[in-house]
């Protein structure tokens, strides 16, 4: 066992979900899809169970699980009262939170489970960064959401030691954290298609390599960010970057991209999640000029806008 201490470990299981056993169908991913709540709910709930079996027969004391995956909305993605037993789930109201919430200098190590590849690789099911519009490089390199998660862990002294997802995925882990754990659970030949292992194979895979995991604890070390930390957000059109090009010491280094240099990994991540935020503004322009010319819109319209003047002159 690990020389690092004498007591039981404190771990943390992150979820994601669009690399979890058996999700095919990016409706199985989607709050409000009925496939969300009768499938892909089940599925993260129970390869989030395998990993928790895998750690505490290895010798976890404390295992505590951040649903870490944006897409559930108010119903959130694991479910509460199907996980094994004294597992604390962190599931509260702010998703980016969570990890903060969950994490502190007394945790050992972490687990990425049902992860997905970065923006723009071809065969990586699902593939994103954050969300579906923008690239993200960090001193120049480009990065994926478990690149940016160990980043943030690495902050509390925190290494991760095992993730699964699809082949894309494993691949981008290796890369940047090399000797790490690994379950394949699915094999992917673009963003649209994957193959998933028989799910009793895949959970059975996720549970062995978080216990081979822990029991490797002493050969992980967080992977930290070097500083000043350069960080280019790029999105599919000008009119997504223009907005962001307002945050204070952000600039424009092309048409469709964003720049800052931060000084911490926290204004790093507080720059990313604010230049996600004002290019989302775009999405919900082309929504509200979609429905303003439904049926019924304007009168609509006019009663959100005399509700908001009657509760700034109450």
């Amino acid at each position: 066992m690990s020389k690092k201490t004498g007591k039981g470990f404190k771990v943390l299981i992150v979820n994601d979900m669009e690399g979890i056993s058996g999700i095919n169908d990016w409706h199985q991913v989607f709050a409000g899809c009925q496939e969300f709540d009768n499938f892909g709910r089940i599925q993260v709930t129970e390869d989030v169970n395998a990993a928790y079996r895998g750690l505490r027969s290895a010798g976890a004391a404390q295992i505590g699980i951040v649903d870490f995956h944006g897409s559930g909305g108010p119903s959130k993605n694991v479910i509460p009262e199907k996980l094994e037993k004294e597992a604390k789930l962190f599931q509260g109201p702010n998703l980016p939170n969570r990890l903060k919430e969950a994490v502190d200098k007394s945790t050992s190590a972490a687990v990425f489970i049902g992860f997905h590849a970065m923006a723009d690789t071809k065969d990586g099911f699902l593939r994103h960064t954050i969300n579906m519009d923008p690239r993200i490089r960090i001193n120049g390199k480009p990065v994926g959401e478990t690149a940016i998660n160990a980043y943030a862990l690495a902050e509390y002294g925190v290494p991760v030691m095992m993730v699964s997802g699809d082949q894309a995925l494993i691949r981008e882990a290796k890369a940047f954290l090399q000797d790490i754990e690994t379950a394949q659970v699915k094999t992917s030949t673009d963003s649209k298609t994957t193959k998933c292992l028989p799910l009793a194979k895949a959970r059975k895979l996720i549970e062995t390599a978080a216990k081979r995991a822990l029991w490797r604890i002493d050969d992980f070390e967080p992977t930290r960010v070097k500083k000043p930390i350069r960080i280019d957000i790029s999105f599919p059109t000008k009119e997504q970057a223009e907005p962001t090009q307002l945050i204070p010491r952000a600039k424009r280094t092309s048409n469709k991209t964003v720049s800052n240099t931060a000084e911490n990994w926290d204004e790093a991540e507080k720059f990313m999640m604010t230049t996600f935020s004002l290019a989302n503004n775009f999405h919900a322009r082309n929504l509200v000029g979609r429905l303003s010319r439904l049926k019924g819109a304007e009168k609509a319209m006019f009663e959100c806008a005399e509700n908001r003047i009657n509760d700034w002159l109450s």
